[in-house]
């Protein structure tokens, strides 16, 4: 009978952490009405070698609207404008448009400026030191984890395990919060000569 209790006890302890951690994390992007950074990503593989580094440009608005854009060589877009996600790959001249609603399992970037319950009830959400976790419900995810890091209110840091094991950190720096954003960063038209892929 001990044991049922302690297991019963333990289990809603466990239940209220992470409705905290939802919360706190909830507050922290609520008070994120814009947000401009440059970044420094690095990938690394399941033995934590580099395969990757890159630079690049992450850009929200609320609701619902983000902007990432990685430095040539990479030279890759992708452009959430509320209903659409395009991805947009300039050096194939290829474009990939799908439903945001359906794209934030495989981009949960996109849930930085996302408020929607039905889509944060997708995923479990926990605190590890100054981290959050954020893990996906879904076994058919691509991403299995991303952690989410604050300075005070500040958001410094972004980190992604895929269901491959590689992980992929970003380091924000030229941090701009609250800011006015240059109107059109979030609308996008195809251009010409483009192909587009539309999975909507």
């Amino acid at each position: 009978m001990k044991k049922l209790l302690l297991s019963c006890a333990l289990f809603f302890s466990s239940l209220a952490a992470a409705e905290g951690a939802k919360e706190a994390l909830e507050q922290k992007l609520d008070a994120l009405n814009t947000y401009q950074a440059e970044f420094k990503q690095t990938v690394t593989d399941a033995e934590n070698t580099v395969i990757q580094q890159a630079e690049g440009l992450l850009q929200l608005q609320k609701p619902n609207q983000l902007r990432w854009e990685l430095y040539a060589p990479n030279d890759t877009i992708v452009i959430a404008d509320g209903d659409t996600v395009w991805h947009i790959d300039p050096f194939v001249e290829q474009v990939v448009a799908m439903n945001q609603s359906e794209a934030v399992q495989n981009n949960p970037l996109v849930l930085l400026a996302q408020r929607d319950p039905d889509t944060w009830a997708q995923f479990n959400v926990s605190r590890d030191d100054s981290d959050f976790v954020v893990a996906s419900r879904s076994d058919d995810s691509h991403i299995a984890q991303l952690r989410i890091r604050f300075d005070d209110n500040t958001l410094s840091k972004l980190t992604m395990l895929d269901r491959q094991q590689q992980t992929s950190e970003f380091d924000f720096y030229n941090i701009q919060q609250n800011v006015l954003l240059e109107q059109g960063l979030f609308n996008y038209n195809l251009a010409k000569g483009y192909e587009l892929d539309d999975q909507r």
